[in-house]
């Protein structure tokens, strides 16, 4: 069984794209604690990557530093680079939450919108 859970913040802002085919998609990291014996905390920074709605939902509701939820699957990529095999890990979301209260939900989407909103116009 492949299956991965996170709970994390947001490394950055979340950047939507469109594959030739219309299919959105985002690549995105997630910063999560890390906890050690001798109460050293520090952070494994995962690369994630979600489609469809999901990065949709992604892409409007999150924003850098929020807390998320979210659950996949590990897929692990051969590349290679200067003659050597590479091995790249990534998560690919299925499924994401949000984390936290619904007031500091609402107020970063409520930035968020205020954000769009002040943007200048292109004409």
């Amino acid at each position: 069984m492949n299956l991965v859970v996170l709970k994390g913040r947001l490394a950055r802002d979340i950047n939507l794209h469109f594959s030739n085919q219309g299919t959105a998609y985002t690549n995105f990291t997630v910063a999560v604690n890390r906890y050690s014996k001798d109460n050293n905390a520090s952070a494994d920074f995962i690369y994630c990557t979600a489609f469809g709605k999901t990065a949709q939902f992604i892409a409007e509701y999150f924003r850098k530093g929020q807390e998320i939820l979210l659950r996949g699957n590990i897929k692990t990529e051969t590349l290679e680079k200067e003659g050597s095999k590479v091995y790249k890990q990534s998560v690919f979301v299925e499924t994401v939450e949000f984390v936290g209260s619904k007031k500091e939900n609402v107020e970063n989407t409520k930035t968020k919108e205020e954000a769009q909103d002040n943007e200048e116009f292109p004409w």
